[in-house]
């Protein structure tokens, strides 16, 4: 989980970064903000998945920041006062926590956000199933389009713009032929079956596009290496006992 805290204290941060490892050692500050300029400026163009934020900043008070930027993400406020407390839960608050913060109360606040990220992940998914069942094809034809999850947004990838299909750490991930990568929920096999002719199962890693090979060399005597028009973490080889099923499908009309 990547958090940002917008605190102007250094201490006050230091300190909430370490509370934070000490409940869940997952836990990455990802950026420390220390004014509301500074925030509106990074909150504009980049995201994370929690905020922690004070409310009497080094230039303004936080909730200026609200007026220059929309913010979608869960908030925890951590404040000396609490005379904001209403106003802030006009924004996405979870919690309103007094300084000093209690490890008590920050480990309740980090669990009603988890709870909540379960309820509206559940949701999600069960659009998500019925998405990828509507672009699914029926009665045995071939995939035209697959759905991808990405920074809780989702995008439909034509498969005609798919240039491969590879798996590492047990992780299958879609590329692009503009090189743009995303997670897959399914396996490569069950992929597999729901590609058209165009698509050859290289090896158990890899699955590739004709259109996305740049070209294929003798890797040894046994072996021929696949160079693709995207980059790839690591050399794509076709085996020896493929060879030959690969050669026809490479030559096919």
């Amino acid at each position: 989980m990547d958090v940002v805290i917008i605190e102007d204290e250094k201490l006050a941060s230091n300190k909430l970064i370490m509370l934070l490892k000490s409940i869940d050692a997952g836990i990455q500050t990802k950026k420390v903000l220390t004014s509301v300029q500074e925030s509106i400026k990074w909150l504009s163009s980049n995201q994370c998945d929690l905020i922690f934020l004070d409310i009497n900043l080094s230039d303004d008070l936080s909730f200026n920041i609200f007026n220059e930027v929309k913010i979608d993400t869960p908030i925890i406020f951590t404040t000396a006062y609490d005379e904001y407390a209403i106003r802030a839960f006009e924004q996405n608050s979870l919690a309103y926590l007094l300084k000093p913060i209690d490890k008590e109360e920050l480990e309740k606040s980090l669990q009603k956000f988890h709870s909540l990220n379960r309820r509206a992940e559940s949701l999600w998914n069960q659009k998500l199933e019925g998405l990828i069942s509507d672009f699914s094809t029926q009665n045995g034809k071939t995939k035209d389009r697959f759905s991808v999850s990405y920074g809780g947004k989702m995008r439909s990838i034509a498969t005609k713009d798919v240039a491969l299909f590879y798996v590492k750490d047990r992780i299958v991930y879609l590329v692009t032929h503009s090189g743009t990568r995303y997670v897959m929920d399914k396996t490569l096999e069950k992929i597999e079956e729901e590609l058209n002719q165009e698509f050859y199962r290289v090896n158990r890693q890899y699955l590739i596009h004709i259109d996305a090979i740049d070209e294929v060399i003798p890797f040894s005597s046994r072996k021929l290496k696949i160079n693709t028009k995207v980059a790839t973490d690591e050399s794509i080889l076709v085996p020896t006992d493929k060879i030959t099923s690969f050669k026809q499908w490479f030559d096919a009309d």
